[in-house]
This record gives structure tokens, C-alpha cells and sequence, in this order.
């Protein structure tokens, strides 16, 4: 198994830009979650439709769950390689 980072390859000031990058799209996501939850929510009021309601359980974990899984390890891979610069 390779010791390298993936990142290893991209400079101080592109990692940085990579790092925010990921941070954006994570924070991105959480804020288009909460706000289709708010219209399904709304939605379902309106309509009397309280079938609606079960698909906020997917929503989250679409929106704030499979993010955090997916971008937090990139994120910290690469301050790893941030850190091993300095």
C-alpha cells in the first residue's frame, strides 16, 4: 500500500482552493437540503398530503449525511498534505 497522498501532486495554494472547494460543496448541499425539506414540509400542508412527510428521512440523509461521509475524509486528506508541507 502506497504511503503517498493523492494530493501530494498539487501545490500549497491549490490545496488550500481544493480544501475550500469541498468545504463550499458540503455547506452547498446542507443549505439545498434544508430548503427542499422546508418546500416538501410546506407542500404537504398545503396538499393534506402526510405520505409526503416520509421522504424527509431520505432527504437528510442524502443531503447531510452521504456529504459528511464523502467530503469530511477529503477535506482532512488534504490538510494532511497541507500539514506535512509546513
Amino acid at each position: 500500500m502506497s504511503t503517498q497522498n493523492e494530493f501530494s501532486k498539487y501545490t500549497l495554494e491549490e490545496l488550500e482552493k481544493k480544501k475550500k472547494h469541498f468545504k463550499r460543496l458540503q455547506i452547498l448541499m446542507l443549505v439545498l437540503t434544508a430548503i427542499s425539506a422546508i418546500i416538501l414540509v410546506v407542500t404537504a400542508l398545503v396538499k393534506h398530503n402526510p405520505q409526503a412527510y416520509q421522504l424527509i428521512p431520505f432527504l437528510v440523509i442524502a443531503g447531510v449525511v452521504f456529504p459528511f461521509l464523502v467530503f469530511k475524509p477529503i477535506r482532512k486528506k488534504i490538510q494532511a498534505e497541507i500539514e506535512r508541507r509546513r
